[in-house]
């Protein structure tokens, strides 16, 4: 049986942001990440846009809207749903954040057809008392910093899949994100990730979860040419960017398989 890897991006931009800002962030991050995402249809993934960022991208790049409505046709991508202002949800009331979970999980079923049973905590803050108000909007998956479990007393090495939590009565499946793999994407070279995952099955992982900002994918600062490539440079390594040689690797892997949340409750 194949490794599980589960690889989120989280895009977000403040409520009208400067447009150029946000066009850039599309330019150098969103729209490429997606078309290399395009050549590896076995390169699964999982994407959380905020509501007014996904708006904006329907509104003022179509083409790279329509890239993403095509990998979501083809089961390439599962959405993630969340406040739909990026609210931290613990710090709003109960009516609000109901109201706001369901108004962008309304959106990527208009748009998209599938409503989205997973939900990306802005900056990833939990509290329990929220999840009374998640089950209602129909939310099964969250996802919180591995860091919240160790504070919490469980040892790093318990952490091999994901959990049930309660309270009231209701539960939903609550999933570490591994600290080892977010720093190591995208800034250390695809078969270091791959010895890492390698070595966390051994220790006993039945999973891995790196969900992270997808703005680092190229917008963060020198990060475009090392993750995308650098189509000028003499060093034919440099040339073939870190996303492709990542996706590639994973793609055709025998011991690895790019899964979504939803898979794993089947």
């Amino acid at each position: 049986m194949k490794f599980p890897l589960l690889i989120g991006l989280h895009c977000h931009q403040p409520v009208h942001n400067f447009h150029n800002v946000v066009d850039e962030a599309a330019e150098l991050s969103y729209t490429p990440f997606l078309k290399y995402a395009e050549r590896y249809p076995n390169f699964r993934f999982v994407v959380h846009y905020s509501g007014w960022l996904l708006e904006y991208l329907c509104k003022n790049h179509k083409d790279t809207f329509n890239l993403l409505k095509k990998l979501s046709d083809r089961g390439q991508v599962e959405f993630f749903g969340g406040g739909y202002y990026e609210p931290v949800l613990s710090a709003i009331p109960s009516d609000d954040r109901r109201g706001q979970i369901d108004k962008l999980s309304a959106l990527v079923k208009d748009k998209f057809g599938r409503t989205p049973t997973g939900l990306w905590l802005t900056e990833r803050v939990w509290d329990p008392a929220i999840l009374p108000d998640l089950v209602s909007c129909g939310i099964e998956d969250v996802i919180v910093d591995d860091y919240h479990f160790i504070a919490a007393g469980f040892n790093e090495s318990s952490l091999t899949g994901y959990f049930r939590t309660e309270q009231d009565g209701l539960a939903v499946n609550i999933f570490p994100i591994d600290q080892g793999l977010r720093y190591r994407i995208p800034f250390t070279p695809a078969k270091d990730v791959m010895t890492y995952l390698k070595e966390m099955e051994t220790a006993g992982r039945k999973m891995l979860v790196c969900f992270d900002d997808g703005e680092k994918f190229g917008l963060w600062p020198d990060t475009y040419k090392w993750v995308y490539g650098d189509p000028d440079s003499k060093d034919a390594a440099k040339r073939r960017g870190w996303l492709e040689d990542f996706m590639e690797t994973v793609s055709t892997s025998e011991d690895v398989s790019m899964g979504h949340f939803a898979d794993l409750k089947k």
